[in-house]
């Protein structure tokens, strides 16, 4: 049975490091919460080496920048499960990023389970493991934990290592390895940070807008994604995209009109009316060489036929490749490689595709796009017209 240690000092924390350190691999999960912030608040971080699991304890140590030693490039390969939400507690623990991130949600997507299975189902499928879900929605910031909560903490990474080592496994007896290892190095990463500026680009519904309203849209914004960080809540605490879009619609003068808008929480009506309206009027009074151009509509429905030929086209490659289509081709590489096609070109498509699925891709989307080339400059045109109408 293994053994599980709860370090609450960071003299603990610091005898945990050379052991860490020697994992091979190492496991590791979070707990956390994210109800009304806009940063993740950790509340309490698992270590797994296969040999036991060390629960820490971020509550109580403020200050975890040691962590830097197995956290970061220079230390050992970790493994987690589902990774992106933990990517975003753990990163801000180092200095220069983390290091090598394999996640085993990955590995059962490419072997054909499924893109989102969760812990328990993948201990369930390929270990024959059953553990409990009870613990898993409760408050990871309470002092002290209760058992129930160590306990379900510590299976989360207790069974990982052996789950990885399965999953490698499965992955290099099907050749998937090199593809896993660089699917892995793209994923198992927090992307660049959004620029605030053109974040209303963003909104689903701004092609719908004329450019003056453009213009608010953009304003409310900005104002939005820099107060959320400013204060750490939630955009939607803010401002949620409906309200934004209505905003930018109506453009209210006062604050009567202000409080009319569907969905405009009170509160914020009532704290932020005279910085919304002045960034309302602001953005209303701009001359028209300073109003951002109008955004091109959506693809057609018609679309589909063209999104349904290409994957008739990638057939042959995950016949061949082992490699299933819903990881091959996910739907927001898709859309890049369409609309890329429509508006530049077939070429300007073809260059969306990056990394492994490069050389895989290329040669069978080229004959099917090309095969659609006309329909897809069609498209393209329309586009562009809806834009120059504005």
């Amino acid at each position: 049975m293994s053994q599980t240690l709860y370090i609450a000092t960071a003299q603990g924390l610091e005898q945990s490091l050379p052991r860490w350190q020697q994992a091979a691999p190492l496991a590791l999960d979070t707990e956390f919460i994210r109800v009304d912030t806009f940063f993740p608040i950790p509340g309490l971080l698992q270590f797994g080496d296969g040999q036991g699991e060390a629960l820490v304890d971020p509550v109580a140590i403020t200050d975890l920048s040691c962590l830097d030693a197995v956290l970061g490039p220079q230390g050992p390969l970790k493994i987690l499960h589902a990774c992106s939400e933990d990517l975003e507690v753990l990163t801000p623990m180092t200095r220069h990023g983390l290091g090598t991130v394999h996640d085993t949600q990955i590995a059962l997507a490419l072997l054909g389970e499924g893109l989102q299975v969760g812990y328990q189902k993948a201990l369930q499928l390929v270990l024959g493991i059953e553990i409990p879900k009870d613990a898993s929605r409760s408050d990871w910031l309470q002092r002290p934990l209760s058992q129930q909560q160590r306990d379900y903490a510590a299976l989360d990474v207790r069974h990982l290592p052996a789950l990885y080592a399965e999953l490698k496994a499965r992955l290099a007896a099907k050749g998937l390895w090199a593809i896993y290892e660089a699917e892995c190095a793209e994923a198992c990463r927090l992307p660049a940070p959004a620029d605030p500026e053109l974040a209303w680009q963003e909104h689903p519904n701004a092609w719908r807008l004329r450019p003056r309203e453009l213009a608010v849209l953009r304003a409310l914004t900005l104002w939005r994604e820099r107060e959320a960080v400013a204060r750490n809540v939630p955009r939607g605490h803010l401002l949620k995209p409906p309200v934004l879009f209505e905003l930018a619609r109506r453009q209210p003068k006062n604050i009567f009109a202000l409080a009319e808008v569907p969905e405009l929480n009170p509160r914020v009506a009532r704290r932020e009316a005279d910085t919304l309206l002045a960034l309302i009027g602001e953005a209303r009074a701009l001359p028209d060489a300073g109003l951002p151009g109008r955004l091109p509509p959506p693809l057609p429905r018609e679309a589909g036929s063209v999104y349904d030929a290409l994957k008739r086209a990638l057939q042959p490659v995950v016949q061949a490749s082992g490699v299933p289509l819903e990881v091959l081709w996910r739907k927001r590489l898709a859309d890049r490689v369409v609309l890329a096609a429509a508006d530049h070109g077939i070429e300007a498509g073809l260059a969306e595709l990056a990394g492994w699925r490069q050389p895989l891709l290329s040669p069978p989307l080229a004959d099917a796009l090309q095969a659609h080339a006309a329909q897809l400059a069609a498209w393209g045109d329309q586009r562009r017209t809806a834009i120059a109408g504005a």
